[in-house]
C-alpha cells in the first residue's frame, strides 16, 4: 500500500505529478506488486527519500522502464538489500548518473545476472568504493564495453579475486590509466588469458609491483607488442621463473632501456630461443662494429659452451665476455704517454682511425 497525504493511492494510476502527492513515509508499506503496477513514468516522480523509505521486497516489482524513469537522485536511497532483491533485468534501466548517485555500500548487493543486463555506459558512474564494495562474482559477467566505459580511478577498487572472476575477453576494454590506477595486488588474480586479451597499449600502465605481484604462468600470455610498451622500470619486478615462462618471440619487443632495467637473476630464466629474438638495437650499448671478430667468436663460443654445459644465461654471458675479453682493444681514451711507449711497434698494426682519433693528444708523446 502507498500512504498518500489524504489516504490510500492507487499504484496503478499514479503518475510522476502524483508521486509528490505521497505523504513522508508513505512508502514504507509499499509490496511488490504495488510497484508491479505502477506505470513506469510515474517513476520519474521518486526521489531518494521515498526510495530509502521502500522496503527491500518491493524492488521485485521494478523492470528496466521504471529504472529508466526514475530520477539519477533517486537512487540515492537504495541500499544493499533492495539491489539483491530487483530483478537482473530491471539494471536495463540503469545508467552511468544513476550509477554515480548510488552508495556504493547498495553495490553488495549486485551479481553477474544484474551486471550482464546492465548498459555498459552505465559503468561511467563507477568510482573505487563501488568497485570495492562489489562481491567479486559479480565481475563474471563484466565484458569489454563495459570495462573500455569505467573511469580509470574506478580501478582503485579492484583485486586479485575481482580480477580472478573476470573474463579474460573483458580484459579488451582495458587502457594504460586503468592498468595505472589498479593496485598491484589485483594482478595476483591474472592468468594467462587475461594476458593475452589485453591491448599492448595498456602495459604502458604497468608497474614493477605489479610484475612482482602477477603469478608466473601469466608470461605465457606475454607476446612482442606487449613488451614494447611496457615502461622499462617494471622490468625491475622480472624473475628467472617469469623469464622462464615467456613466449620467446615475445622478447622481440625488448628495447635497451628494458634490458638495462632487467634484475640479473631475471637473465637465468632465459633461454637460446629467448636470446636469439632480443633485437639487436636492444643491446645498442654494446658499439658491435668496434668489436673485432675474433672477439665475436671467442665469446659466443663460450657461450654456447656454458648453455650447453648447463650453466644459467647469466653465467654464460659473464664467461662470454671473460672469453672475448683477451680479444678487445683497449680504451684508447685511456691512453697515456707511458703506456703508448710501452707498447710494442706490432701493437700499431691492429690501430684504427677510431682508435687513433679517441687517444688523448698527450699520449702521443710515448710514440717512438
Amino acid at each position: 500500500m502507498i500512504m498518500g497525504t489524504t489516504g490510500p493511492m492507487d499504484p496503478g494510476t499514479m503518475t510522476a505529478g502524483t508521486m509528490g502527492d505521497v505523504a513522508p513515509g508513505g512508502m514504507a508499506n509499499i509490496t511488490a506488486g504495488d510497484m508491479a503496477a505502477m506505470p513506469a513514468d510515474a517513476m520519474g516522480g521518486m526521489t531518494g527519500d521515498m526510495m530509502g523509505d521502500m522496503p527491500p521486497h518491493a524492488m521485485q516489482g521494478m523492470d528496466a522502464d521504471m529504472m529508466e524513469a526514475m530520477p539519477a537522485d533517486a537512487m540515492g536511497g537504495m541500499d544493499a538489500d533492495m539491489m539483491s532483491a530487483m530483478p537482473a533485468d530491471a539494471m536495463g534501466g540503469m545508467d552511468a548518473d544513476m550509477m554515480s548517485a548510488m552508495p556504493p555500500v547498495a553495490m553488495t548487493g549486485m551479481d553477474a545476472d544484474m551486471m550482464s543486463a546492465m548498459p555498459p555506459d552505465a559503468m561511467g558512474g563507477m568510482d573505487a568504493d563501488m568497485m570495492s564494495a562489489m562481491p567479486p562474482e559479480a565481475m563474471t559477467s563484466m565484458d569489454a564495453p563495459m570495462m573500455a566505459n569505467m573511469p580509470p580511478e574506478a580501478m582503485q577498487g579492484m583485486d586479485a579475486d575481482m580480477m580472478d572472476a573476470m573474463p579474460p575477453e573483458a580484459m579488451q576494454g582495458m587502457d594504460a590509466p586503468m592498468m595505472d590506477a589498479m593496485p598491484a595486488d589485483a594482478m595476483g588474480g591474472m592468468s594467462p588469458q587475461h594476458m593475452e586479451e589485453m591491448p599492448p597499449e595498456a602495459m604502458q600502465g604497468m608497474s614493477s609491483d605489479m610484475m612482482e605481484a602477477m603469478p608466473v604462468e601469466c608470461m605465457c600470455g606475454m607476446d612482442a607488442s606487449m613488451m614494447a610498451h611496457m615502461p622499462p622500470e617494471a622490468m625491475q619486478g622480472m624473475d628467472a621463473d617469469m623469464m622462464s615462462a615467456m613466449p620467446p618471440d615475445a622478447m622481440g619487443g625488448a628495447y635497451a632501456e628494458m634490458m638495462e632495467a632487467m634484475p640479473a637473476g631475471a637473465l637465468e630464466g632465459m633461454d637460446m630461443d629467448m636470446i636469439t629474438s632480443i633485437p639487436l638495437e636492444a643491446v645498442e650499448s654494446v658499439d658491435w662494429a668496434s668489436v673485432p671478430p675474433e672477439a665475436m667468436e671467442a665469446g659466443f663460443a663460450a657461450f654456447q659452451d656454458g648453455m650447453a654445459n648447463g650453466m644459467s644465461p647469466g653465467d654464460a654471458f659473464e664467461a662470454a665476455g671473460a672469453a672475448a675479453d683477451p680479444y678487445m682493444p683497449a680504451d684508447m681514451g685511456d691512453m697515456t704517454a707511458d703506456m703508448m711507449s710501452d707498447m710494442p711497434p706490432e701493437g700499431m698494426q691492429s690501430m684504427t682511425s677510431d682508435m687513433m682519433e679517441a687517444m688523448p693528444a698527450d699520449a702521443m708523446g710515448g710514440m717512438s
